[in-house]
């Protein structure tokens, strides 16, 4: 059994900067050794997609239109609606908010150790008072360490209609709606897979929807934990339905949703500010970024068959680039290999001194 269904990319990986080594050969040439990354992205066309602009030049284009489960990455969008609303005066980035409340929302084992991870943090730099934080440290936590917690918790503060009016205003026809992140494991919690695969296999979108939220609001009340204490963890037949309907997109549509945060002129300076502070976690977690990036923000998720993530990042010397990439239908050596290897792939493409050659060998 798989006890990591939704676990956030990049965390325990140095992020960037410090895994910018580039092999050379005896004579001061760099090594030509395949990526493996991009070997896979060769390899797998149906299982792979990715979208790399740099100063608003598409470089690579595979298989941009096409609609991947986005894991965790849809939690941009929850983010964004977050920098508005406090923006716009609507909600306040230190009111202080319950961790009981927001432990409401949160299953054990599912999120890879994302929420206790968070907690922990929390406590470590003296952010919990009387068992409150500032509600501006639960966005943080939902971007840096994907606690899908603090997502559901935020999506039922901001309104998921709320959530779901980004999707018209950032132009995102492919992109599905967003409906809880938590919620919907509960339709998976069962004793007999057979019925339960049918069942679901037979909902429309509307209907799984709607379910998810009534399970949702469930979550809302359980005060005393009793309706969740009845989950069942479901087994990877199951794992794989849950992942397959999860929110999905095209990596064309996040590359535009970076490009927008990227550029620093589509949302007004406000709003700007809060994406800052939410988005560009890299900083903290490894401060030689500063020495090479303006700015950098990321996010990005997986299941036992997804991993997916969202790029922004703008150089010393100016030069903007977005990079987004889905996998799909991964095995567990896969999912493995691709994790290992994401970081040296990251720096590849966005890095002045590395990206051509990756893109040759990405289109060719």
């Amino acid at each position: 059994m798989n006890a990591t269904m939704l676990t956030s990319l990049l965390l325990c990986l140095s992020f960037l900067s410090g895994c910018d080594r580039t092999a050379t050969t005896p004579n001061g040439a760099p090594q030509t050794a395949e990526d493996p990354v991009v070997a896979f992205i060769r390899a797998n066309p149906s299982r792979s997609a990715v979208f790399l602009v740099r100063n608003d030049t598409t470089l690579v284009s595979l298989r941009p239109d096409q609609t991947f489960p986005l894991a965790s990455t849809v939690k941009i969008i929850v983010a964004i609606e977050f920098a508005k609303q406090v923006a716009s005066g609507k909600l306040k980035a230190d009111e202080p908010v319950l961790l009981s409340d927001i432990d409401r929302y949160y299953l054990p084992n599912t999120d890879g150790g994302a929420h206790p991870g968070w907690k922990a943090n929390l406590t470590v730099q003296n952010l919990v008072s009387a068992d409150r934080i500032p509600l501006l440290e639960v966005v943080k936590g939902m971007i840096r360490y994907s606690s899908n917690a603090n997502t559901e918790y935020l999506m039922a503060r901001l309104g998921f209609d709320n959530l779901n009016t980004n999707l018209t205003e950032l132009d995102l026809p492919k992109h599905d709606r967003l409906i809880p992140m938590v919620a919907p494991l509960m339709l998976y919690s069962t004793k007999d897979k057979a019925a339960t695969l049918t069942r679901i296999r037979a909902m429309s979108a509307q209907e799984y929807e709607a379910q998810s939220l009534v399970i949702h609001q469930k979550l809302k009340a359980d005060a005393d934990g009793s309706f969740k204490k009845q989950f069942i963890f479901p087994d990877m037949d199951l794992q794989k339905l849950w992942s397959d309907r999860l929110t999905g997109s095209t990596v064309r549509e996040y590359a535009s949703v970076m490009q927008k945060i990227n550029k620093r002129t589509y949302y007004v300076p406000a709003v700007q500010d809060y994406l800052d502070q939410i988005m560009e976690w890299p900083f903290v977690v490894n401060v030689g970024n500063r020495a090479i990036y303006e700015h950098l923000g990321a996010k990005g998720g997986s299941t036992a068959f997804v991993l997916t993530n969202a790029l922004y990042a703008t150089d010393k010397a100016g030069n903007r680039s977005e990079l987004v990439f889905f996998f799909n239908n991964l095995t567990s050596a896969e999912n493995k290999m691709l994790q290992q290897n994401m970081n040296t792939f990251l720096i590849k493409c966005i890095q002045t001194n590395r990206y051509q050659q990756t893109v040759s060998d990405l289109v060719k």
